[in-house]
């Protein structure tokens, strides 16, 4: 089924604030920062792989009553490049701790020097960390109550995730929400047909799948989002521009597939060529709030 886009007064308030740049600011590493607003901690390792260290920040309800929800952040950057310490990813992750739910900012691996599935496994990884008995303590967060929050190649990354595996979100890397602005869902030779990347872009493609002809690719398709698509997978909201980078056709075929699963899906199409974050206006910043919470929150009320 598809869900209407909603409003909900008390959210907005707090989100359509973005210039309030409070928590996530520049404190040293692995120490916390305290405001009225959010408590944040950089740097916290999360896991190694490769010989490389993996890293978050968290930014954390300075007020917590029991276990909280959480939404793990992934940055875009083209595979190739960002970071978790990006301003917007900032602001982002205040801005959840603002509405009750802890973020955490994650980096992953990074191209050139790893393709997929290292990206995918990175933020598997983060997600299963979280869910850790030490981390619930450490961060009150409630292991049964985690979302994915990806823009860009980050989109892509957090739907992968979240349409890996099979049963229960509430378990293992199974996340419960997932947020994707601008993802390229179908990876595969039959997504081009929903539109023609330029040569750069393709060269990104070609990079994050380890391959140089699409065709005969052996990543392709498990790493194209549209293919894991079961009905246990978590309900989503879907971003896209209609005339951006990312063609328009990959939010729809990613939509009609989580339909046709009867997995509950939003789809914002936007006019113009906004991609990812800058998609982020302050409508669409309270419909994922409320998405958010209901997914996260009001769903799992007694």
């Amino acid at each position: 089924m598809t869900r209407r886009r909603l409003t909900l007064p008390i959210i907005t308030t707090t989100l359509a604030g973005l210039v309030l740049l409070v928590g996530c600011s520049t404190p040293s590493s692995f120490a916390a920062e305290r405001t009225d607003r959010v408590v944040s901690i950089n740097d916290i390792g999360y896991g190694s792989a490769a010989g490389q260290d993996l890293k978050l920040n968290a930014c954390l309800p300075p007020k917590r009553f029991g276990l909280t929800p959480a939404v793990v952040l992934v940055h875009g950057g083209g595979f190739d490049s960002g970071t978790k310490d990006a301003e917007g990813m900032k602001t982002l992750c205040a801005l959840l701790a603002e509405e009750g739910i802890a973020g955490f900012s994650v980096d992953y691996r990074l191209m050139p020097k790893f393709s997929y599935p290292a990206q995918v496994n990175d933020v598997s990884t983060a997600v299963r960390w979280l869910r850790e008995t030490g981390q619930q303590s450490r961060f009150g967060v409630d292991p049964t109550r985690v979302g994915l929050f990806g823009s860009s190649a980050g989109a892509i990354i957090v739907s992968s995730v979240g349409t890996t595996g099979e049963g229960s979100t509430a378990t293992g890397t199974r996340v419960a929400a997932v947020v994707a602005l601008s993802p390229a869902t179908d990876l595969t030779a039959q997504g081009l047909k929903l539109g023609l990347p330029t040569a750069s872009k393709m060269r990104m493609v070609y990079g994050y799948l380890g391959c140089t002809d699409i065709t005969s690719c052996p990543n392709a398709r498990p790493a194209s989002p549209l293919y894991g698509v079961d009905s246990t997978d978590p309900a989503f909201y879907i971003a896209i521009s209609d005339n951006e980078v990312v063609p328009v056709g990959h939010g729809l075929v990613m939509r009609d597939a989580l339909i046709a699963a009867d997995v509950p899906v939003t789809l914002d199409v936007r006019k113009g060529t906004k991609h990812g974050l800058s998609l982020l206006d302050s409508t669409m910043r309270a419909d994922i709030a409320h998405f958010l919470t209901s997914s996260l929150v009001t769903k799992h009320q007694p």
